[in-house]
């Protein structure tokens, strides 16, 4: 889940000087989508290294064909090295410890280690830069905050959805085949996913299924079975007996959760080596017909698992399970965050090379640059050549564009941010960026469904708290060691208020006083969105 020292850089006048004079590369005046040659001429191409970590089943190659699309377009030698997101964390640990740093250094989360890599001066101050993109320049500041160090910008945040991030996934054909009705309770779930494990949901006469996908190798636990924002082990939504927010980690809702897990698995409803699985493992078992329930998001996944599901089980219907009332009345999810996940920082080195600097920046503000869907297709030349051109990185059905699958060495958007920086969850429209059936079925469900859920705007979202920031991946890492055996067994569900406890002294505590000192003194309030 959630080793080197730098000296700290500040960006000196020349180099703001010289990024003004050569700045351009930017979405207002990049040269026609696949020019041969740029502004900048071919004796003054610039190597830009890149490092990153994605969930995609296939990550781009780094001589793939999109490649040298990007050398033409911007006039640069690139050279970008993705990873499997499982291995990732530790690749950029060695990477980060060597001192020989990339270019461009991707992150899934402004987590600790971003701060620390931050305050030892690893990346690259952005603050005085940005307004020159015409895409960067209107990001909230709310969002850049999150990005922050002690008031100063770190990282090119990437946009995410708010809605549609990964929500509890259940085979409706399953319920269907066994006569059962969409869960509202811990109590239904866990008589549906034992009944998923033991009674040949998919008629196939075989004992080959099972109730819940999780894991936990390389990551931290994944997904659990947080059912609503009250038991989302993220969400700061309950208060203490102090009246102070406190994190969903410690709360008697997830331990709710914890105990309904740990029946599960008592029942065999969750594979017995959950623990030490990958997610893409389990991912992959969920795709191939063997689980009944998983996460998944309906927008920005890969069509082709669904196509794969289909073809080994035609009549697969999926639906994602509405929220459970809480205790409190209330019912809904957890906000992906303040509309951000993964970010791209840059190397501090880079304030001895202004030039590249506004390269880099030019590019990801053009790759950020929103297109609505109206405008997408061959007729657009931006468009077309982030998408690596109609016929080949995309075709188009019906009107709308659709990704080739295994084109994603020919798109440059799979290399470069991916993601544009959508006005609003509504402008997505996820819907129209799938063909496959059973992805389109999906997806129509998952926007009927959540248009009617309420998200929680997560509070600790919106405040800076250095304590939380160097503390918590620790001691959610301790806590889930704890959760962990007491879902297979091995420590009593009874020892929870002492791990609560160990969570509190050990700094949980000092990091619930900043949280709650910084939300008053910001005047930060949690509620719905």
């Amino acid at each position: 889940m959630m080793r080197w020292r730098w000296t700290s850089y500040l960006l000196a006048a020349s180099m703001l000087a010289s990024v003004a004079a050569c700045s351009g590369n930017n979405a207002a005046n990049l040269p026609d989508a696949g020019a041969g040659n740029t502004s900048i001429s071919q004796d003054e191409s610039t190597r830009i290294s890149y490092m990153d970590g994605m969930w995609d089943a296939q990550i781009p190659a780094p001589d793939g064909e999109a490649v040298q699309a990007i050398d033409a377009k911007f006039g640069i030698d690139f050279k970008p090295q993705f990873y499997y997101m499982q291995e990732y964390p530790d690749k950029l640990a060695v990477t980060m410890a060597s001192g020989e740093l990339p270019d461009m250094i991707g992150l899934e989360s402004p987590d600790s280690r971003f701060v620390k890599w931050a305050k030892q001066g690893a990346f690259l101050k952005l603050n005085d830069l940005i307004a020159q993109y015409p895409t960067l320049s209107k990001i909230p500041q709310s969002v850049w905050s999150s990005v922050s160090v002690d008031g100063s910008i770190y990282a090119i945040p990437r946009w995410f959805t708010k809605k549609y991030g990964k929500r509890p996934v259940i085979r409706k054909d399953w319920l269907d085949n066994l006569g059962l009705k969409m869960p509202t309770n811990y109590k239904e779930l866990l008589d549906v996913l034992i009944a998923f494990t033991r009674d040949d949901p998919d008629r196939n006469g075989k004992d080959d299924t099972i109730g819940l996908g999780m894991s936990s190798a390389g990551t931290g636990l994944l997904y659990g079975a947080a059912m609503g924002v009250g038991y989302d082990s993220a969400a700061w939504y309950y208060r203490n007996g102090a009246g102070q927010l406190i994190p969903g980690t410690i709360t008697a809702s997830n331990k709710e959760q914890v105990q309904f897990l740990a029946q599960l698995y008592k029942a065999g409803g969750i594979a017995k080596d959950w623990a030490v699985s990958k997610m893409s493992d389990v991912r992959d078992a969920f795709f191939t017909g063997q689980i009944g329930m998983y996460f998944e998001q309906p927008y920005d996944f890969n069509e082709k698992r669904f196509t794969g599901l289909r073809e080994l089980q035609p009549s697969a219907e999926l639906a994602v399970i509405p929220p459970f009332v809480q205790d409190d009345g209330q019912s809904g999810y957890l906000s992906s965050g303040k509309g951000i996940y993964q970010m791209i920082t840059l190397n501090a080195a880079l304030q001895q090379n202004p030039k590249k600097a506004d390269l880099i920046l030019g590019m990801l503000d053009y790759m950020s640059t929103w297109i609505p869907w109206e405008n997408r297709g061959p007729d657009n030349p931006d468009f077309d050549w982030q998408y690596g051109g109609v016929g080949k990185g995309y075709e188009m059905q019906g009107g709308i564009p659709v990704e080739k699958v295994d084109a994603q060495n020919s798109r440059p958007k799979n290399y470069l941010i991916g993601r544009y920086w959508a006005p609003n969850d509504e402008a997505l429209q996820p819907q129209n960026a799938v063909t496959d059936p059973l992805a389109k079925q999906f997806v129509a469900d998952a926007v009927e469904t959540l248009e009617h859920v309420k998200i929680y705007k997560n509070p600790v979202d919106y405040i800076d708290s250095p304590k939380r920031n160097e503390l918590e991946s620790e001691l959610e890492e301790a806590f889930t060691d704890h959760v962990t055996r007491m879902i297979i067994g091995g420590e009593p569900l009874a020892n929870w208020d002492a791990a609560v406890d160990e969570y509190l002294q050990n700094g949980g505590q000092a990091i619930i006083d900043e949280v709650n000192a910084l939300m008053k003194k910001n005047g930060i309030e949690p509620g719905w969105e």
